[in-house]
């Protein structure tokens, strides 16, 4: 066992390039990855088209990495509190305070994607004959180097980024990243890796004195008591002999062979997905590429083909089977040739994969192994673990390392669009880059935290309005309390209406400071629209709400009568400053000759809800005032139509004057939170409808909803809904207009089939997700059929970028807050604080 430093090449590093012992230079750059997850075929298709992009313009000797590491804790918390000035959010600094523990005990991960193309040599200054004498160790002054050449390397490099497109966003990484990055390879899996550089950060210089000696025992032959007989096992023991941290057990896994039917796209080639989910072990991949344009892939084609001639006319008269052979094979070459006649953009690619898996032990490396294998054989893909060729291998995941010839010896070739639908730069990645965690990424298999920055899109111009459904008790209601008090914690307000008996929102608030709890049936404040809104909108507001609830057309007689008086005009001239006013002048003007019988109609429709409803009639109330943080407004004891009665013409039409009551007050509701929160007070504000087909069904509803998609990033204002069944409830702006979408468990087939079409999913190419839905989502079980804790708050989830995933939902990390939401306020409650269960992905 020896000390391996010349592995590592790097001579020396300025900001993002790198100058290698053996003279080639290298530009780095992280790479974006493109969303991928439960996407729509179409979608895939342009990211295999992005992908096809970059292959034919990369140029050879290319190395492509995808690194697992783990998430640095504080990294999470910093993004959890962009944009929030935690002096004014005090309760929202506590909150990020009890997610420490939390994000640290689920040790979550994440794949950094990287990019390392040649740009060139720096042969300047360093003569060949000085470099042999000088052995690899020579060093590079970086100071040495002009300006002029460091220019002329990033033109070459950004030449290179301008062919491939922007799609994949490269931004250079820092020197820093070298030094991280060889460091994690020493101790990939074992207690000293390294946390995940989840920033650029500042470009700067290194030199070769920032790499640690280590040595790689390649069979691990130190831990055998065999002395005369060397170990053959395929595994690399790594110890640092600088640090106390137990050494890492590595393997190195290559393909041997790929599918000799070709692999299908989508679902079938995305060959290096199968790496994620791996427990107790990290898992990276790389690959080095070269290419060749299709003019010199046709010419090759030719001279194989008249070699195969030749030994077809050698072995005529041979009785065997290799004339079958020979003519199997130009058969194969001639389909082979016509594929790169008929794609004139194609090349061929030659690439080499190489997967390093790394533990804290020798038997956890060797069980993932196993596991890999095994996975591989679904896709006909076999892996193999070279014994001799493990450092070699190894050493490829290394920018700027120097060709070896195992790199050749296992290496593939395609043509550039096969080679496309591995798509290796894709994530599964859900949620926004920062903002309050609501849960993990279950998907990718590395347990990411899921940012919802509800707040912070308002501010980038994108809506922070979200939809949730779900059956009963598969958590919508506690999602939907989750985002309002944490809206409420990051300084904003929030309208929230309670439609549940047992006052579970009003049991909420209690947590919360200065909260305002209305119960509509037994009114402490006034829904009066003429008192509630400005002179110059609150006739029209009015309008809106009582010719519904009178069930008048606004042009029949008694309609237009009530649209005359509640005009500006009409009100100026009759002195109307609420609707107890305006029932005091139809009867004045019902009584007065000469003026027909639609004051008398009028004034007898009002007189049948006049006594019913004191919240808008009765002028001792005060006004609602949308000012305080918290406001919950209580509808239990309101009758509200259903969504089939809403929906349905001569349904509708038929509806008893308590519906309309009930409807009429819950617009209003809705109306005044569009009023108070669509101004420009400074002031984020959320209005919660856990009934959403009121708001999305009735015309004013369906206008309140519209609103809020529309221009609530404009004034820093979201809604929040949830219903049973998108398909019905979740229409016109609910439908196209909000972005963010929640889909927890539906174990009833129809409703769970809506749920994933209005996610976006298309069952006909994802049909499995059905299932997934219903049976694996928060999955009841055992006696009384309880859904263990750690299930709870699973679910599918659609970003404000369309990309769709699968995740959970955690709750708050403050033990009070976890508990002020618990669905059921007479009960303890269970909540959705548990640490999620590791999940193979398949």
């Amino acid at each position: 066992m020896a000390f391996e430093r010349d592995l590592q090449p790097t001579a020396a590093i300025r900001g993002h390039l790198q100058f290698t012992h053996g003279g080639l230079v290298t530009a780095n750059y992280f790479i974006n990855p493109l969303g991928y997850g439960l996407r729509k075929a179409s979608d895939k298709f342009d990211v295999k088209a992005a992908h096809h992009s970059l292959i034919n313009n990369l140029p050879n000797g290319s190395l492509l990495l995808g690194i697992q590491a783990r998430l640095n804790t504080l990294d999470v918390l910093s993004k959890m509190v962009e944009g929030v000035d935690l002096d004014e959010c005090e309760d929202y600094a506590t909150e990020v305070v009890a997610s420490f523990e939390r994000v640290r005990a689920i040790l979550p991960q994440t794949r950094i994607y990287l990019l390392s193309i040649p740009v060139g040599a720096s042969n300047s200054g360093i003569s060949a004959l000085s470099r042999m004498w000088r052995g690899t160790t020579t060093t590079i002054d970086a100071a040495a180097l002009s300006r002029a050449d460091l220019d002329a390397y990033d033109e070459k490099a950004n030449e290179i980024l301008s062919r491939i497109g922007g799609d994949f966003d490269p931004v250079p990484v820092p020197a820093a990243l070298f030094q991280w990055l060889w460091e994690h390879y020493l101790s990939r899996g074992a207690v000293g890796d390294p946390v995940a550089p989840t920033r650029a950060g500042v470009l700067d210089d290194a030199t070769s004195a920032v790499f640690r000696s280590a040595a790689l025992d390649e069979g691990a032959q130190a831990d055998s008591n065999r002395r005369i007989r060397p170990s053959f096992v395929p595994v690399i023991k790594v110890v640092q002999p600088d640090l106390v941290f137990q050494p890492s057990y590595q393997a190195v896994l290559t393909p041997r062979s790929f599918p000799y039917a070709g692999m299908s796209f989508p679902g079938g080639s995305e060959f290096l997905s199968v790496l994620e989910g791996m427990q107790d072990v990290t898992v990276d991949w790389g690959m080095r590429i070269s290419t060749k344009p299709a003019e010199q892939v046709l010419k090759n084609n030719e001279l194989s083909l008249r070699r195969l001639g030749e030994q077809m006319d050698q072995r005529d008269q041979e009785v065997s089977f290799a004339q079958n052979t020979l003519m199997s094979k130009a058969q194969m070459l001639g389909e082979y040739n016509q594929h790169f006649e008929v794609n004139g953009g194609e090349s061929e690619v030659s690439f080499t994969t190489v997967i390093a898996i790394g533990g804290a032990s020798r038997d956890a490396t060797t069980d993932a192994v196993n596991t890999l294998k095994r996975r591989y054989r679904r896709f006909n893909v076999e892996m193999t673990a070279p014994v001799g060729a493990q450092v070699d291998l190894w050493s490829m995941l290394i920018p700027g390392s120097p060709a070896r010839r195992a790199y050749d010896d296992f290496a593939h070739i395609v043509p550039s669009d096969m080679w496309a639908g591995f798509v290796p730069f894709t994530t599964s990645q859900i949620g926004d880059d920062s903002g309050p965690v609501i849960g993990v990424n279950l998907l990718s298999g590395n347990f990411e935290p899921i940012h919802f920055g509800i707040m912070e899109a308002a501010l980038h111009d994108l809506s922070a309005s979200f939809a949730v459904t779900g059956e009963l008790g598969s958590g919508k209601s506690y999602f939907l309390k989750l985002m309002a008090v944490l809206v409420h914690d990051m300084g904003g307000q929030f309208l929230a209406i309670d439609r549940s008996q047992v006052g579970e929102w009003e049991h909420f608030a209690s947590s919360i400071d200065n909260a305002v709890v209305i119960d509509l049936a037994n009114p402490t404040v006034s829904l009066d629209p003429l008192r509630l809104f400005d002179p110059r909108i609150a006739g029209e507001r009015a309008l809106d709400s009582i010719l519904p609830l009178l069930d008048l057309s606004p042009t029949s007689g008694a309609g237009a009568a009530a649209s005359n008086l509640l005009s500006p005009r009409g009100i100026a001239e009759h002195s109307i400053r609420s609707l107890l006013d305006f029932l005091q002048v139809v009867r004045r003007l019902r009584d007065t000759p000469g003026l027909g019988e639609d004051y008398a109609d009028l004034a007898a429709r009002l007189g049948t809800v006049v006594d019913r409803v004191p919240v808008l009639f009765d002028p001792k109330l005060r006004p609602l005032r949308l000012d305080a943080a918290a406001t919950v407004v209580r509808s239990h004891n309101l009758a509200l139509p259903t969504a089939e009665e809403l929906t349905t013409p001569h349904l509708y039409n038929r509806l008893p004057l308590t519906k309309r009551l009930g409807t009429a007050l819950y617009e209003l509701v809705g109306v005044a939170a569009r009023e108070a929160f669509l101004t420009d007070n400074g002031r984020f504000g959320l209005l919660v409808g856990d009934e959403a087909h009121h708001f999305t069904q009735t015309q004013v509803g369906s206008a309140v909803t519209s609103d809020f998609s529309r221009d609530g990033r404009k004034h820093l204002a979201a809604i929040g809904l949830a219903s049973h069944d998108p398909a019905t409830d979740f229409q016109g702006a609910a439908h196209n207009l909000i972005p963010n979408r929640f889909v927890f468990r539906q174990r009833d087939e129809t409703l769970a089939r809506n749920s994933l079409e209005w996610l976006g999913v298309d069952l006909e190419e994802a049909s499995f997700l059905l299932q997934i839905l219903r049976e694996e989502t928060s999955p009841p079980v055992g006696q009384g059929r309880q859904v263990p804790e750690e299930r709870r708050g699973e679910m599918f989830m659609r970003d404000a970028l369309n990309r769709i995933g699968r995740g959970k939902v955690l709750g708050p990390a403050r033990a009070d807050r976890a508990e002020a939401i618990s669905s059921t306020p007479s009960g303890k409650g269970a909540t959705r604080s548990a640490l999620p269960q590791r999940q193979e992905i398949a």
